[in-house]
């Protein structure tokens, strides 16, 4: 019996939310990793901060182990190097960074990307999420990472661009924007940090302000997720909030897998909610 097309059944867009995290974000490989092993689609992509890194990568060409050497081989374990001091707006100008970006992105605009792409940056200015899918991705990879104090504000448009995190630190609500029926979000702002908060050794994390920073951080995760289908939470906390040391050392390897182990546990989920056998 000859089957029409219109009556096959439509499957529903994904949408990936990658949530900000400093060097926590390396788990977003091993997210990625697996649901591209599993056959998982990946229709949109939004990411904050350490996410807008990653998932522009990816969107740029959705290879995610000629990634996994973009980042061995580019120079990010001397990240260092990178640093270029100010006294104005923050401890860095951030122009090195910029560069870098725009090298490791071929200095790629949006409509580059081989999947649909947007970045979440906050402006400083009004407190407001500020999204992203235009112009040049370098850019706007530099205004989402834009931590305040560390680095120095983007100007784009009429928007003053710091760090996605602080507004939408895992943007579900902005890849269901663009089109997306089922979200996965991975939220690196997690309870795991509190949970190793005593293991941290460097001065920044152990100052109270930092774990203040901490309990807010994850309140805003937790208010950003609500409207996702499957989340993601690897347990990364024991790098605190940046991860200099990880950055610096280049040592990445246990924070990847621990994003495979944490997208294995939610598969099944996955695969159920897809109707993916």
């Amino acid at each position: 019996m000859r089957t029409f097309n219109f009556l096959k059944k439509r499957k529903p867009k994904v949408g990936l939310a990658l949530g900000s995290g400093g060097a926590k974000g390396y788990a977003h490989l091993g997210v990625i990793k697996v649901l591209e092993e599993n056959k998982i689609p990946i229709d949109f992509i939004v990411g904050s901060s350490a996410g807008a890194i990653i998932g522009s990568l990816y969107a740029l060409n959705p290879k995610i182990e000629e990634i996994k050497k973009i980042i061995n081989s580019r120079g990010w374990s001397k990240s260092i190097s990178l640093l270029d001091l100010s006294w104005k707006q923050g401890l860095m100008k951030g122009e090195k960074f910029k560069n870098f970006l725009e090298e490791v992105t071929k200095n790629s605009s949006f409509k580059d990307t081989k999947i649909p792409l947007s970045v979440m940056a906050t402006d400083f200015n009004n407190a407001e999420s500020v999204r992203i899918n235009e112009g040049n991705i370098a850019l706007a990879i530099r205004g989402s990472a834009s931590v305040p104090l560390f680095f120095k504000p983007v100007s784009w448009k009429e928007h003053l661009l710091c760090d996605g995190g602080l507004s939408e630190p895992v943007p579900v609500e902005a890849v269901k924007k663009m089109g997306a029926e089922i979200v996965i979000a991975v939220n690196l702002d997690n309870s795991s940090y509190f949970k190793n908060k005593e293991k941290t050794t460097n001065f920044w994390d152990n100052l109270l302000l930092t774990r203040y920073f901490h309990c807010l951080q994850y309140h805003l995760a937790q208010k950003s997720l609500r409207n996702a289908d499957i989340i993601i939470e690897p347990q990364v906390g024991y790098l605190g909030s940046i991860g200099w040391q990880k950055l610096i050392k280049g040592e990445i390897e246990d924070v990847v897998q621990e994003g495979e182990r944490s997208t294995q546990e939610a598969l099944s989920q996955i695969k159920k909610i897809l109707k993916i056998n």
